[in-house]
């Protein structure tokens, strides 16, 4: 067997990075490429934000409405949930809800780079919004707009958690022609170390589980983010 054979044949391959006087393993520039990763982001977002973002997606958000409003007619008002939750340290859920209604009590976030910063696939907040996003739901670029929700219908208010007394924000997501099409529940409560969180987004039962699942992960990205914020300020 020759040398290339034997070392093709001895496991998988890792890499040393050596480099200004120190050796870095591969996860050290993993997070070095998610950093670069964020600043090329960021600074596509800053490039091309606003209506240019919007007029780019237009023909992708065309087909997300489309999307949302087959599964709204297809659930004939049934409801599933995508469901996250966090065990917090060092804040507690009644902060967390202070600084959540100072940044977006009213739906609309005060801090746009917040926002926008939250989760890679927060592309832009329409302009004409007072409230709103475009953002990937069910891999379809979605265009929607958020209201403080007054009333729920009793579908979505059944999954509220009344073990979870702090309510972080209750919000209505509507398509642009005022379709709604979800609900957001989030909700918290305190801990004698900090806080235990639940975050939902209540969507027809047609979505499927794909769908589900993607959003959890999207919750779990963009929560944490904004539970760093929120404990960031209390500081």
């Amino acid at each position: 067997m020759s040398i290339n054979a034997a070392v093709r044949s001895s496991g998988p391959v890792t890499v040393e990075v050596h480099t200004m006087g120190r050796t870095f393993d591969e996860s050290t520039v993993d997070q070095w490429e998610l950093e670069a990763a964020r600043r090329a982001l960021k600074n596509l977002k800053t490039v091309a934000g606003g209506q240019v973002m919007m007029d780019l997606l237009a023909g992708h958000i065309d087909a997300g409405d489309r999307f949302h409003k087959e599964l709204i007619e297809a659930s004939g008002g049934t409801y599933r949930e995508s469901r996250t939750a966090f065990t917090v340290s060092g804040l507690s859920g009644t902060d967390l809800a202070d600084w959540f209604r100072s940044q977006a009590g009213t739906g609309r976030f005060q801090d746009k780079e917040l926002l926008l910063n939250a989760h890679p696939e927060h592309y832009v907040e329409p302009p004409n919004y007072t409230g709103g996003m475009v953002e990937t739901i069910g891999g379809h670029l979605t265009r929607f707009k958020v209201s403080v929700a007054r009333e729920l219908p009793p579908p979505v208010s059944a999954y509220l958690d009344a073990s979870y007394p702090v309510t972080l924000m209750n919000a209505l997501l509507s398509l642009d022609d005022g379709t709604p099409f979800a609900y957001c529940l989030h909700q918290a409560r305190d801990t004698g170390t900090g806080a235990e969180v639940v975050v939902r987004v209540i969507y027809p039962s047609a979505a499927p589980d794909s769908m589900i699942e993607g959003h959890c992960r999207h919750l779990a990205i963009e929560f944490r983010s904004w539970i760093r914020n929120a404990a960031a300020a209390t500081r």
